[in-house]
């Protein structure tokens, strides 16, 4: 939290992979992702991310990410 809000200080965009982050408590987590979003960071999945990062189904990779996410 304290790294997304310093980033966004700093005018920086961030975005907080939700499935990739932890606390000791889940209401925890999830008042953190909540407050982190009204800062302006973007939540998203590693599923969405690696799905932005190969761009296409025509990738090379993209049965290599499809056997991960399954």
């Amino acid at each position: 939290l304290q790294t997304v809000l310093g980033l966004r200080e700093a005018g920086r965009e961030v975005k907080v992979v939700r499935d990739a982050i932890g606390s000791r408590r889940p209401e925890n987590k999830e008042a953190a992702l909540s407050r982190m979003e009204r800062h302006g960071a973007e939540i998203v999945t590693t599923e969405m991310v690696a799905f932005e990062w190969l761009g296409t189904s025509e990738h090379p990779r993209f049965k290599d990410v499809m056997a991960l996410i399954k």
